[in-house]
């Protein structure tokens, strides 16, 4: 889960790392029911999943990178010139953070928001026209970096059907789609590090 060097960019910088969930929408991932989501429901969080992973940020992008025991998981970047807003939703005892692009928002848990938000906007301040340039250039050429998105994990998928079956009689059997490319954040806008990096290129053309 930890990010090494094959995951970072050329002189790429870690400013801060946190334990984190990204909350997602089941129905963005063609997944069946959560076999124990009685707690998210009553929460006021029906048909959202937290997936559980760690949140970095590092000189030039967010990154988040899930650990392994989750049905979602992989790796996606939001790269910093790219971001529009940056918010603390945290109420009562959650802590949230919700940051957003031109097209993609994210969501969240992580404790310590105030914290995350301050790193992220220095890191951001400290990105002029050049910088978001040279940024561009590299991301475009080590794309293979920065991860491409979260995916369903068949395996895990197929055991929570099963068990949904059992906690859920008549909905463990819904259709779900193992494997298949999926879509990160709550807004359902095609979520992904690679529509991310379009508009990175595009921040580049319009700084110059």
């Amino acid at each position: 889960m930890d990010l090494g060097e094959e995951d970072l960019l050329p002189s790429e910088t870690v400013v801060l790392s946190k334990s984190a969930n990204a909350m997602v929408r089941v129905s963005e991932f063609g997944l069946s029911r959560f076999a124990f989501d009685r707690v998210m429901v009553a929460a006021g969080l029906g048909g959202v999943e937290a997936i559980g992973g760690k949140l970095y940020v590092t000189d030039c992008r967010v990154v988040f990178k899930s650990h392994a025991v989750n049905r979602v998981r992989g790796a996606f970047s939001v790269f910093l010139p790219t971001v529009r807003d940056l918010r603390d939703t945290s109420s009562g005892i959650k802590r949230q953070l919700e940051l957003a692009s031109a097209s993609q928002r994210f969501t969240f848990v992580v404790w310590g928001v105030p914290k995350v938000i301050a790193a992220i906007e220095d890191a951001r301040a400290r990105l002029d026209p050049a910088a978001v340039s040279r940024l561009a250039e590299s991301a475009t050429a080590h794309s293979a970096r920065l991860g491409e998105g979260l995916q369903t994990a068949a395996g895990i998928e197929t055991v929570n059907r099963f068990l949904t079956g059992l906690t859920h009689p008549g909905t463990g059997g819904a259709p779900s789609a193992p494997g298949t490319l999926a879509q990160t954040g709550l807004s359902g806008a095609g979520m992904s590090t690679a529509l991310n990096l379009a508009e990175l290129q595009y921040a580049s053309r319009s700084a110059r």
